[in-house]
């Protein structure tokens, strides 16, 4: 891939001044984000290496200033992305989930921008919008490098191109309403191509303001009901997610029989669809101060027939100010499980029965962020892949990450 060019860095980080924390009535604010990463193989993998990379974020938004009763309230948002380098998944683990969530085409790109109306426990935003900023998500799971804790691989892994999610936003629609003050239930319905390439090439789309809608890419739906109940620590997720476009069975033909052994076309699904639920609760402290530790648990199933992946679980815990005089510092850690499906493994058997058939991945990782000051973090990472790929021919890898951001 073609990397960016230090003009295009220059340009990222001077786009928009720093600003400080908005005040609650505040019209405008902004910032700049940039994340740089060092990866390195202990063990394992497709080979052994090192990779180096990094990321910038500016975005720009506004609120309408605070109006009384249910008057109508607006909102806005506009996010500019670069991306720079290669990561470990692509240079040398050779793993299924993304053992890093920063890994992304080398472009500088318009990301994510929207425009957003409330009033009486309604919200309404469109634009272009990333799914996995408000779906399916888990509060801990934000600690986490590994692209499985976070746009869930029971979606991304079964849509065309991770659906909408980092690193290219999907034109869309996003409806939410409050229920009280104990339940969320949210909609959205985005494009079912982010690339506009089935195939994948990112350089259909290189700086995010390529826009072709619905045809054979489909429409990607996702509906969520959250719910946390005010006398409880514990808080919990569900919801489904329906992608319009065809989708070709991973082992038989149109007659039923295994396309390894006829050679026919794959029969073709009219749709994709999947469930999940999530629970999460609060072990200790409360949100915002030392001493609170969250953990986490999440599930996703999806058809057999005609996807990649037929179940996802993942879980992990996160604590804050663990240790004496760190009040800001996080420890975490979490355990993945991804299974493949047992068709898409029946098909691999006939067509090389000489290697192993797909089986499974599977993640420990284990993180500390050392909050530097108050916006400057260091985060040593280590992973830790059973099967990566998928493949029990390729040994189980060891990985160490060395990550550190600035936010301003």
């Amino acid at each position: 891939m073609k990397s960016v060019r230090l003009s295009g860095w220059l340009a990222i980080l001077g786009l928009f001044p720093s600003a400080p924390a908005r005040a609650a009535d505040a019209g405008w604010g902004g910032g700049v984000e940039v994340t740089a990463e060092a990866a390195a193989s202990l063990a394992g993998g497709e080979r052994r290496g090192t990779a180096l990379h990094a990321l910038g974020l500016a975005h720009l938004d506004w609120e309408q200033v605070a109006a009384s009763g249910g008057a109508l309230r607006w909102r806005a948002y506009a996010g500019v992305l670069a991306l720079e380098g290669r990561g470990p998944t692509e240079r040398f683990l050779g793993d299924f989930l993304a053992a890093s969530n920063m890994e992304g085409y080398n472009s500088v790109r318009l990301y994510s921008w929207w425009l957003e109306a409330q009033a009486d426990g309604w919200s309404l935003r469109g634009g272009a919008l990333l799914a996995d900023e408000e779906f399916a998500g888990t509060e801990a799971g934000a600690s986490f490098f590994n692209s499985v804790f976070g746009w869930p691989a029971f979606i991304s892994a079964n849509t065309v191109n991770t659906g909408p999610a980092f690193f290219v936003a999907a034109p869309g629609l996003r409806l939410e309403r409050h229920v009280g003050d104990a339940a969320i239930w949210r909609l959205g319905v985005y494009d079912g191509d982010t690339f506009d390439s089935a195939a994948g090439n990112p350089t259909v789309n290189p700086h995010g303001w390529h826009y072709r809608l619905g045809g054979a890419q489909g429409w990607f739906a996702i509906s969520e009901v959250a719910c946390a109940p005010a006398a409880s620590p514990a808080r919990f997720r569900a919801g489904v997610w329906l992608h319009t476009a065809d989708f070709a069975d991973v082992r038989d033909d149109a007659a039923g029989r295994p396309f390894a052994i006829t050679g026919a076309v794959p029969r073709s699904h009219s749709s994709n669809y999947g469930v999940y639920a999530i629970g999460e609760c609060t072990l200790a402290g409360k949100a915002g101060e030392a001493g609170y530790t969250a953990a986490f648990l999440r599930a996703g199933l999806a058809p057999s027939d005609r996807n990649t992946l037929g179940w996802v679980l993942d879980a992990g815990v996160a604590g804050t100010g663990l240790l004496p005089g760190r009040p800001a510092d996080v420890a975490a850690l979490g355990l993945a499980h991804a299974a493949f499906s047992p068709r898409l493994a029946a098909n691999a058997r006939v067509a090389d029965p000489g290697q192993p058939a797909p089986d499974y991945e599977q993640v420990i990782e284990a993180n500390y962020t050392v909050a530097l000051n108050g916006h400057l973090t260091l985060i040593p990472d280590v992973q830790y892949v059973r099967h990566p790929g998928g493949s029990a021919a390729v040994r189980d890898a060891v990985v160490f990450f060395l990550r550190m951001k600035a936010a301003y």
